[in-house]
């Protein structure tokens, strides 16, 4: 590391240090302002910072953090579907049928990208677009999108990839059943570290990608600051992030979270509410030896795994109260006590 360090064996002032900043976990950054070390100029948020804004940071000020974060609010507030997913080399997306990557600079006509060419309805470049199955963004704008980040060797992801395909053709089918139309569309992000895993793992994907490496990749991440896969953040029909609890919502709710709005959770919390009601107060669950007992965000519960499908839950759980385990009440295997 390029910086001075307290020698190993001065074990003194590393537990005075630990003392002084109360600091529980690493890694931990503290920052201390030049000429005034205290509590209220004293900020253990450095890691975050780093991880946030790099080395735009410095100097760690109150007033340049509140700028960095007026800045933040200002991007959130232009934020669109287009300068999101597009940069000035291309304005598509891969179709699932097509995981290879494409050359923007080569299927351009007359200054037109593809996507200007599909809005322009220029027969000979949208059969180009066809034949290549490019998805135009354009094409996209005014829907609800999912933006999936994920990769191929992600454990997590192997388990909630197929729930998720499940849930969208699902949720697509109902809306053209009832509607005619299909106002919803999720794009894959990808973390894969190659362009073989990308192809492979986007062929698997019934939704359209953004190409392997494309730098709109690292800009999504950190704008939405995902620190782990798979993450699901949804955008609504005007661009705007709706939420970044897509996974949670899909493992609560599965098909019935879209719109994934305010006003449909609150609908949806309501009812599993009633339906809680019904439920036994304790069960026993196979290969659990202790007794389970319902518990709500209210009475003991909250943000947990499931220790049975191995997602995340939250609202109504069976938890048990000697160890800690937790699982979804859908996913209870035994009998009521």
């Amino acid at each position: 590391m390029p910086w001075c360090a307290i020698p190993f064996s001065d074990l003194e002032a590393k537990r005075a240090l630990n003392r002084k900043f109360d600091t529980e976990d690493i890694p931990c950054l503290v920052i201390l302002q030049p000429g005034d070390f205290s509590d209220d100029e004293t900020s253990k948020e450095g890691v975050e910072l780093i991880y946030r804004y790099g080395a735009q940071a410095f100097p760690f000020t109150k007033e340049r953090l509140k700028e960095l974060e007026m800045k933040d609010q200002e991007k959130r507030d232009r934020q669109t579907l287009s300068n999101l997913l597009m940069n000035h080399d291309r304005d598509y997306l891969l179709s699932h049928s097509m995981p290879g990557q494409v050359s923007p600079s080569s299927f351009k006509k007359e200054g037109q990208t593809l996507c200007n060419a599909f809005i322009n309805h220029d027969k000979d470049i949208l059969s180009v677009c066809s034949m290549l199955d490019q998805v135009p963004i354009a094409s996209l704008i005014g829907k609800t999108i999912g933006l999936y980040f994920c990769a191929e060797g992600c454990s997590p992801g192997q388990i909630f990839t197929p729930k998720l395909i499940s849930v969208y053709k699902k949720v697509k089918e109902a809306l053209f059943e009832n509607m005619g139309i299909e106002d919803f569309e999720i794009v894959f992000i990808s973390t894969d570290h190659d362009q073989t895993t990308f192809d492979s793992y986007s062929k698997s994907l019934p939704w359209p990608a953004l190409p392997f490496g494309d730098p709109n990749i690292k800009n999504l991440t950190k704008h939405f600051d995902v620190r782990g896969v798979p993450s699901l953040v949804i955008l609504g029909p005007d661009g705007k992030t709706i939420t970044k609890q897509g996974r949670n919502l899909i493992n609560l709710y599965q098909e019935n979270a879209y719109p994934f709005t305010e006003a449909k959770l609150g609908v949806l919390e309501k009812q599993m509410d009633e339906e809680a009601e019904s439920l036994p107060r304790s069960v026993f669950h196979k290969g659990h030896r202790h007794e389970l007992t319902l518990v709500s965000e209210g009475t003991g519960g909250g943000p947990f795994v499931c220790c049975n499908c191995c997602e995340q839950g939250s609202v109504w759980a069976y938890q048990c109260l000697e160890c800690g385990f937790e699982i979804h009440p859908r996913c209870v295997d035994g009998i009521a006590t």
